[in-house]
């Protein structure tokens, strides 16, 4: 187990924001502690000039709320990101995404979330829409460099508790895998 964490921590410090590809259709922000996600979202959003879903948007949430926290105007809300207040989790996030990505015919998707969150994101975002490709743009949320874990204990509290979470959504995905009948190719 404790390999294994390690190799979490190294991927998530290693948290890059990519120059996003050209051939990208659409961006997803999953929602979380840390409004850095809507904010990095919607300024992407904005400079490709590509739809937005903000995923996992609490209910009272209002256009008007989303353009006072990434400091836009309303109008840009308005024309171009779609609330999605179905998701209550990462397993939402992917349900809604999946959902959302399918309706407008979009499979090329940059998903904007934490750098410790991305993992699990990809991976249940995978198991609702396999078909899907998913580009990571992760936003530094963790108050020390995730590497550095130690030296805070609520980045540790966050990340042991994401590792975890993780591991549970890695072992239903292998168990989702193991369930869908494998086409026979013999022909």
């Amino acid at each position: 187990a404790g390999y294994d964490f390690s190799r979490f921590v190294a991927r998530a410090d290693r948290a890059v924001t990519p120059d996003p590809p050209i051939n990208a259709q659409a961006i997803t922000a999953l929602t979380g502690a840390s409004n850095a996600r809507i904010v990095a979202a919607v300024q992407l959003a904005d400079s490709l000039q590509l739809p937005l879903l903000i995923s996992g948007v609490h209910v009272d949430t209002r256009p008007e709320d989303i353009a006072e926290i990434a400091g836009v105007d309303l109008k840009e809300i308005e024309c171009c990101v779609t609330l999605g207040k179905a998701a209550a989790s990462t397993e939402g996030n992917g349900s809604e995404v999946a959902e959302w990505a399918r309706r407008r015919n979009i499979s090329r998707v940059i998903v904007v979330t934490s750098e410790y969150h991305m993992d699990r994101a990809m991976l249940e975002l995978h198991r609702f829409m396999p078909e899907g490709h998913f580009i990571p743009h992760e936003v530094t949320t963790t108050k020390v460099r995730p590497r550095d874990w130690f030296r805070d204990p609520a980045t540790a509290h966050r990340l042991i508790e994401e590792w975890a979470k993780y591991r549970i959504a890695s072992l239903r995905a292998k168990q989702t895998t193991a369930a869908t009948p494998q086409k026979d190719h013999a022909g």
